[in-house]
């Protein structure tokens, strides 16, 4: 009984992985016969893991549909009978940062960023960083969606600052901000957290509605963006330390290294 509760519904979800992989195996075949002629070791490197992305991908929603989903949507609900909807906001954090630190596509954008910098911009600083801001502005959602309050009322601002940033920041620091933003809402973070939203909102009085708990992946976005250009300006701020300290140096006739 347990197995089949378990693979129920997967043939359905590695036909939509198939239907997402095959496209690109294809497309790789046709300029590997017309254009790449790579060797043929590589191409069955590619072929194997292609095999093991599919064999992953269905696996991970197959795991997201009878667990991940029916979890936070539990979870949710239980802390949307709270007496205290203040309550969330610890939940909310803890939950947000455990998340977003578990992320594949988090940490790939981090370490990228930081091969990308010369290690200037360490992994585990970025990834803490988006953690941080992800789990501020989450736990601050599950709390609005608690009190009934739209979440626009913290969107519409947040972009606005967020768009206002980038005439202040490191041009380097905007596109890492914005592409943050966007993996930030990868799989684990969106189902889960999303799930958790909903959960809360259908305990409010008179019943969830149709815009109620949404909202959460355009604020998970935001908070990563937000974040990193929180980074910049602390970077900034030590590169004119930095400077600051060795042009004393260099007056007091002493060597700044």
């Amino acid at each position: 009984m347990d197995r089949i509760v378990v693979f129920h519904g997967f043939m359905g979800v590695m036909a939509e992985v198939a239907r997402t992989l095959v496209p690109l195996g294809l497309l790789f075949m046709v300029f590997q016969v017309f254009c790449l002629k790579l060797p043929r070791s590589f191409v069955r490197r590619v072929v194997i893991g292609v095999v093991w992305t599919f064999v992953g991908l269905s696996l991970f929603l197959q795991g997201v549909n009878i667990a991940f989903v029916p979890l936070g949507r539990a979870l949710g609900a239980e802390l949307g009978t709270l007496s205290a909807p203040e309550l969330v906001l610890p939940v909310g954090f803890v939950l947000g940062l455990l998340v977003v630190l578990a992320e594949p596509s988090a940490r790939v954008l981090s370490g990228e960023v930081e091969k990308a910098s010369a290690g200037y911009i360490r992994e585990r600083l970025l990834l803490a960083t988006m953690a941080v801001g992800v789990a501020t502005l989450v736990s601050l959602g599950y709390y609005f969606i608690a009190r009934g309050i739209p979440l626009t009322y913290i969107i519409i601002p947040g972009y606005i600052v967020a768009l206002s940033l980038l005439l202040w920041i490191d041009p380097a620091f905007a596109a890492i901000s914005f592409d943050s933003g966007a993996v930030a809402t990868g799989p684990l973070t969106v189902t889960f957290l999303m799930s958790l939203g909903l959960g809360i909102a259908a305990e409010q009085p008179g019943g969830p509605t149709i815009g109620s708990g949404f909202g959460l992946v355009c604020l998970i976005a935001l908070a990563s963006t937000l974040a990193v250009e929180g980074l910049s300006f602390a970077f900034a701020a030590k590169k004119k330390e930095t400077a600051a300290t060795g042009d004393e140096n260099t007056s007091d006739g002493r060597n700044p290294v």
